[in-house]
């Protein structure tokens, strides 16, 4: 390890505890970054002074570079919509995944794309494309344990790591798998009290490095986006939300999971796409005067004549869990925005 390693190993261990101060890390990261820019290049006590204003780092041998925003974006991303009144991570911390309606923090959609939110059970994460088209999931949560519980699609992790010692701001590269034979990248993190991991596979670790220069801790969303549930039953409450848009707007999925005392849950799911077609025409129940589907099974229940999509509770078998009439009285409250290819149409 070279005296600069060290130097900067030692910075990421004293900046891991303390609160985290959003107007010193939003200014002279930016700042940093367009001197970066200018220069085309960082001697290493700049370098060492980045580390330690973002508070966090991806050391392979140097420091975690400030990206340069990426011109691929569109014009108007999808993104949750902001919530204005809720805290954001950098003054409440603790809060990140208590509250499955609220997303804690959030990326700059000038250097990141969403691809995919959720929160709630304790952790809340992002996907993200970056250049190129690589795909970076980050989880954030307050202790490494929820972090660890966290699983994405595609993604190579690794042994768990549930001390906050393993999250000491090294890029770990994990063997190929999968079909295409690309190693996956983790980085593990501390943003002040919070534990942080960034996972990728590809041929190196810069999706990682990108979608980390992208987290925004001083933002607040709201999660279940173009799907609300209004009427819950009795002791019941809103324990994970899930929106998927990675091929938005051909697609969406969202998914709200409900839970109750005595370990019940039921997930709502939302499910939009392009290609399909009307969908069921008659029900074998009804909802609010609108035709529903209980499937054969009877452990999910289908709201029908909603165009081009589908929104079912899957309640479990009867017996366990939630019941039809529970379902029924959720998916009488459920609420979806008018265009659901249309973001600025989910209030």
């Amino acid at each position: 390890m070279t005296d600069l390693d060290q130097r900067i190993a030692s910075t990421l261990r004293e900046r891991a505890e303390g609160a985290v101060d959003t107007g010193m890390l939003t200014s002279r990261a930016v700042s940093a970054g367009r001197a970066r820019r200018r220069r085309r290049r960082v001697g290493a006590g700049a370098a060492l002074a980045l580390v330690a204003v973002l508070g966090f780092g991806a050391t392979t041998g140097g420091a975690l570079p400030l990206p340069a925003p990426w011109p691929h974006v569109a014009a108007d991303p999808v993104a949750p919509p902001p919530a204005p009144d809720a805290p954001v991570a950098a003054v409440a911390p603790e809060l990140v995944g208590s509250d499955a309606g609220v997303l804690h923090f959030g990326v700059d959609t000038t250097r990141a794309r969403y691809l995919g939110w959720e929160s709630g059970r304790g952790v809340e994460s992002v996907l993200v494309e970056v250049t190129g088209g690589r795909r970076v999931a980050i989880d954030v949560a307050p202790r490494p344990i929820e972090v660890e519980q966290a699983r994405h699609e595609g993604m190579s992790y690794g042994p768990d790591r549930t001390a906050s010692a393993d999250f000491d701001g090294q890029v770990e590269r994990l063997p190929p798998a999968g079909p295409g034979g690309e190693p996956g990248w983790v980085l593990r993190w501390r943003i002040g009290p919070l534990h942080a991991r960034a996972t990728t596979v590809g041929p190196d670790d810069a999706a990682v490095r990108t979608a980390v220069g992208a987290l925004r801790m001083d933002l607040a969303h709201r999660c279940p986006a173009p799907l609300r549930l209004t009427t819950l039953p009795a002791d019941a409450f809103l324990t994970r939300c899930a929106v998927n848009v990675v091929n938005f707007p051909d697609s969406l999925d969202v998914t709200l999971t409900v839970g109750a005392p005595g370990e019940k849950l039921m997930d709502v799911r939302l499910e939009r796409h392009s290609e399909f077609g009307e969908g069921r025409a008659t029900g074998n129940r009804t909802i609010g005067g609108r035709p529903a589907y209980l499937h054969p099974r009877g452990e999910e229940l289908e709201l029908l004549g909603i165009p081009k999509a589908h929104l079912t509770a899957r309640f479990g078998r009867p017996g366990q869990g939630f019941t039809e009439s529970d379902a029924v009285t959720v998916l009488g409250g459920a609420r979806i925005a008018v265009d659901l290819t249309r973001p600025e149409s989910w209030d």
